[in-house]
């Protein structure tokens, strides 16, 4: 094997327009959940894949398709009242035509589903008090990565027409 391995796909690059148009929306900064430890300042929101590079088409192939992504939104917020008005105003805007249009365009991802918005748990966190709201995202995407093995695309003279002489 003499080339090495590459990237097949850049999540990150896909992730930064949705993760834009989340901030704008909000007025908050989003993070990975990762770093919730490290967000001292509320509020934020999180985002963590849930599931990614589901094929949306039954063919499993890891090469080139749509695939699907599960993505969990998480606000963490001063107060009920915020944590409400700001996941259902997140949630109506990723929902709207205006929005999703932007996403394909800049982002070419399509949202496909966005469960309803509630109340999640939280334990464990470092803050005193904190209110933790949230819904998951399904978004669709188009994956495609070339193999650097030969592929055969035909065969010359295999499908030719004319009879054959007798």
């Amino acid at each position: 094997m003499s080339q090495p391995f590459k990237q097949t796909f850049d999540f990150e690059a896909m992730f930064k327009p949705l993760i834009q148009i989340i901030e704008k929306i909000t007025d908050c900064p989003v993070v990975p959940n990762a770093q919730v430890a490290s967000s001292k300042k509320l509020p934020f929101i999180t985002y963590y894949p849930l599931i990614f590079d589901d094929p949306v088409f039954g063919d499993a192939t890891a090469n080139e398709g749509q695939f699907e992504a599960t993505i969990s939104l998480d606000l963490f917020v001063d107060s009920l009242g915020q944590g409400i008005q700001k996941s259902g105003d997140l949630w109506a805007y990723l929902r709207d035509p205006y929005v999703r249009q932007w996403l394909r365009t800049n982002a070419r991802i399509t949202i496909q589903s966005a469960t309803a918005p509630r109340s999640r748990s939280v334990t464990n966190l470092p803050f005193h008090a904190v209110h933790h709201h949230g819904f998951d995202l399904t978004i669709q995407y188009f994956r495609h990565y070339r193999s650097p093995i030969d592929t055969i695309q035909d065969v010359e003279g295999f499908f030719d027409t004319e009879k054959e002489d007798e």
